[in-house]
């Protein structure tokens, strides 16, 4: 017999950590449901981060292969925080068109490091 959503048991917060438990997905328009386990939810929705550590010879443009594609959430520079902009970046911004993150100052040392947030669109 299926129940509606009010009237399932809530999980303890062990079972909501239990990444082989499964989560209803469900398709708005046509009403098709499957499901997906907690680890394939956490993989599409949770915030991962890729460190990077610069050559030195990236100048204003970083390629990071792992971000193609992704939603970048936080950029933290060496120097503290910068920010996404549209276009023109300054020295404490950025701009992302999801391939490359744009530096509004260049990379002038090898070994700055930028700590990225992100997650799939």
């Amino acid at each position: 017999m299926s129940k509606k959503t009010n009237q399932l048991d809530p999980t303890t917060d062990s079972e909501a950590k239990n990444d082989s438990y499964l989560l209803p997905l469900a398709d708005p328009v046509n009403g098709l449901s499957k499901k997906m386990t907690v680890a394939q939810a956490k993989e599409a929705f949770g915030v991962k981060s890729e460190l990077y550590v610069a050559t030195g010879s990236e100048g204003s443009t970083l390629t990071i292969a792992a971000l193609l594609g992704k939603q970048i959430l936080a950029i933290l520079r060496e120097s503290g925080p910068i920010f996404e902009i549209g276009s023109s970046p300054d020295s404490s911004q950025y701009t992302w068109d999801d391939t490359d993150i744009v530096l509004g100052a260049p990379v002038n040392v090898a070994g700055e490091r930028f700590l990225i947030l992100y997650r799939t669109y």
